[in-house]
């Protein structure tokens, strides 16, 4: 495929695929697993999140800013691999009696334990799947994405039926692991290095050192709901932020893997061949926006709705969360695409600032405003969030030669399209009976949703507005050719 927006049209349908696979893997789970054995495994699973960042140490995101590839840095990355990956499984596996220790609660203990194998078969599979996704080559991907989706789901099933508790996605992480691997090998299509070598060692050291700090940030902040709410309150409690947070990241979670898939090769490829990214960055911070800040407007509006309809009403207590961590993702996703630049455009390092000024300020909000309830530590990281804005913006500033007011011009629109989206969800869901079927509630307040998502989008003149009237317009042209 020669076009980039056929290639983003399949990732997205194919990514799609997955997540309402995965959409309805978590329904299942949900109704046959405990609101504990999820928080056990999501305390677990903690420990295996700050561990890909090691074990990655910015590997793939090497091979996919490389201009070009060699025998040689093929075979120094994957000794670079093999040296974190087989060293973090390792260390995950002796340690977890400690992190057992700390969250005082012995099923971790084997629940870490086999999430540490699967890092020993990781290495064989990582190489070739960054280079499929360097070439943004949509079908050899797309092919993967096919098998370990039905291999996961599957396998996910049958351990709950039979009684796995916990353990269940722990077996099905490590199945999905050695299958993904297998098939990355088969379909790539060119031969890989089954052996490392280290004489370019240096230079993939020194730039994943940059992408492992941001890397390792990003884990921390995403671990620390886990890693407090485990500690302070009860697996329960985990277990239910686990589910507010997965309600908040439905539209993100269908938007997202596309976006990763393209940004890193997409915005080097502008860097190398342009120069400048600054314009380019904006208008793809734009669109991502304006499809996924409408959304979280909408969640926010429809939380009790939603949590009735897919968890059952044994989920309720994660309701009062949910408004506050579609603010939290809100500001978020304003800089989605930042850390894929910076390191598009060769600045790793530039990321480390900004997401170490996250995690602070997150864990000092909640230090201050945790009493106990899940909603007021919600809030707490809507509050971190906000706080590391600034920051954000003069990172932009002063390595993409992007102005706050350049900024401003082309965010305020997008902020606007969700404000009137929200507000439209609001009056509406106002206005029905409160003891509306869920289903009925959620589909009219959708349609009333969608309406102003579109007059917003043409109103505001939003570059969205632009990508609409292209795709009407090959819609046109291929009913007039049939």
């Amino acid at each position: 495929m020669s076009s980039v927006r056929q290639k983003v049209a399949l990732q997205f349908f194919v990514s799609n695929l997955a997540l309402m696979a995965n959409f309805v893997l978590t329904i299942v789970l949900a109704r046959l697993l405990s609101p504990d054995d999820i928080g056990i495994f999501s305390m677990s699973a903690v420990l295996m999140a700050v561990a890909h960042v090691f074990r990655d140490f910015g590997v793939t995101s090497f091979i996919k800013r490389e201009k070009e590839l060699t025998a040689e840095s093929l075979s120094s990355a994957l000794g670079v691999l093999l040296i974190m990956s087989w060293s973090v499984a390792a260390l995950m596996f002796l340690s977890a009696p400690y992190w057992a220790a700390f969250f005082r609660e012995t099923r971790v203990l084997p629940v870490v334990q086999v999430l540490a194998l699967g890092f020993v078969f990781i290495p064989f599979g990582a190489i070739p799947m960054a280079i499929i996704s360097r070439e943004m080559d949509v079908e050899k991907s797309s092919r993967i994405t096919a098998v370990t989706t039905v291999v996961y789901f599957g396998t996910s099933v049958g351990l709950a039926l039979a009684g796995f508790g916990p353990m269940t996605m722990a077996w099905a992480n490590l199945v999905n692991i050695i299958v993904t691997g297998a098939m990355a090998r088969w379909v790539v299509g060119s031969p890989l290095p089954w052996l490392p070598g280290f004489r370019k060692l240096k230079g993939i050291v020194h730039f994943g050192l940059g992408n492992l700090l941001t890397s390792l940030l990003k884990a921390a902040d995403n671990a620390l709901p886990d890693l407090l709410l485990g500690r302070w309150m009860t697996p329960a409690a985990v277990g239910l932020f686990s589910r507010a947070n997965s309600t908040v990241n439905m539209v993100s979670t269908a938007l997202l893997p596309t976006i990763n898939y393209f940004a890193l090769p997409y915005m080097a490829k502008v860097h190398h061949v342009n120069g400048p990214v600054a314009g380019e960055y904006l208008r793809a911070t734009s669109l991502i926006n304006a499809l996924i800040l409408p959304a979280f407007a909408a969640i926010a509006v429809l939380a009790h709705d939603i949590v009735i309809l897919l968890y059952g009403s044994a989920w309720l207590q994660a309701v009062p969360a949910i408004p506050w961590l579609c603010l939290a993702y809100s500001f978020n996703s304003l800089f989605t695409l930042s850390a894929p630049v910076l390191t598009g455009v060769g600045k790793p390092y530039a990321a480390i600032g900004p997401n170490a000024l996250l995690v602070g300020a997150k864990i000092g909000c909640a230090v201050w405003l945790m009493d106990g309830t899940l909603s007021t530590f919600a809030l707490a990281m809507a509050l971190g969030q906000l706080l590391s804005v600034p920051y954000n913006l003069w990172i932009h500033q002063r390595y993409l030669n992007l102005g706050w007011a350049t900024w401003a011009r082309s965010t305020l629109p997008v902020l606007a399209h969700a404000v009137l989206v929200g507000g439209v969800c609001l009056v509406i869901r106002e206005a029905l009976p409160a003891m509306l079927a869920p289903w009925a509630a959620i589909l009219i307040t959708g349609v009333g949703a969608l309406f102003a998502f579109l007059a917003g989008c043409f109103l505001l003149s939003l570059p969205l507005a632009e990508e609409l009237k292209r795709l009407q317009k090959t819609l046109l042209q291929r009913r007039q050719k049939v």
